[in-house]
């Protein structure tokens, strides 16, 4: 086991020495995965709501596919949005394959469920009570809307902590429409599946040790938002 005590000293040599690869990989990911989850929180969380506030024909339908959305692997997610945006594709002309907005683009539709599913379960526990009483004060539709999601915000910034840590840590998506490109598309899982198929094993440790840390910062973020939340 001495390789993993190795990757973690190659790990914070790699930080402490500026690598430009591994900060410029850190770069990509946290720039696709902070644009993807922003965007899928504008979209999720007011459509998850609205399901949980809304009793409307075919909406358990929708649930149900907000849910099953949850549980698609990434990498049949990536080669949904590659079929869609290669040159053979619908969106081909737009030249977006092996891009970062292709990557945000597959990013979105996997944190556009966790967040419309978390909304739509906090709407429904803590929505009508919230509802009534704004609307008891002549509030219109949109305006209770926005104060059932201000009474559900921890839950949803919590929601979008997961899907951040979900779409930092992705493969499937990152590898079949960003590619490999170094200093371009690369994120940071990319690149330890890159280094370990070079052989560089020490390398792919010290990504992966690289990748964990960054993905920790999510769950410290919660953590404190619910310890600060019980005292």
């Amino acid at each position: 086991m001495d390789f993993l005590a190795e990757g973690a000293r190659d790990a914070f040599h790699l930080l402490l020495s500026g690598d430009a690869e591994v900060y410029h990989a850190i770069f990509v990911s946290l720039l696709c995965s902070v644009t993807a989850v922003g965007l899928a929180a504008l979209v999720g969380i007011p459509y998850g709501t609205w399901l949980g506030l809304e009793r409307r024909v075919l909406g358990s339908v929708q649930v149900l596919l907000l849910r099953l959305g949850m549980f698609i692997p990434t990498v049949v997610l990536g080669l949904l949005v590659y079929a869609f945006l290669s040159r053979r594709g619908l969106f081909g002309s737009m030249d977006l394959i092996y891009t970062k907005q292709a990557i945000v683009i597959g990013e979105f539709l996997l944190a556009l469920p966790i967040l419309g599913t978390f909304a739509h379960a906090a709407a429904q526990e803590r929505g009508p009570r919230v509802a009534e009483t704004v609307r008891t004060l002549g509030a219109g539709r949109w305006q209770v809307l926005r104060a059932v999601i201000s009474e559900n915000r921890l839950v949803l910034m919590g929601a979008g902590l997961a899907a951040f840590a979900r779409c930092l840590t992705e493969l499937g998506i990152s590898i079949n429409v960003g590619g490999t490109f170094r200093m371009k598309t690369e994120t940071l899982p990319t690149k330890i599946a890159t280094e370990l198929s070079g052989g560089d094993f020490a390398r792919a440790v010290a990504c992966g040790v690289v990748l964990m840390l960054v993905a920790m910062v999510p769950g410290f973020i919660a953590f404190g938002m619910t310890r600060g939340k019980r005292s």
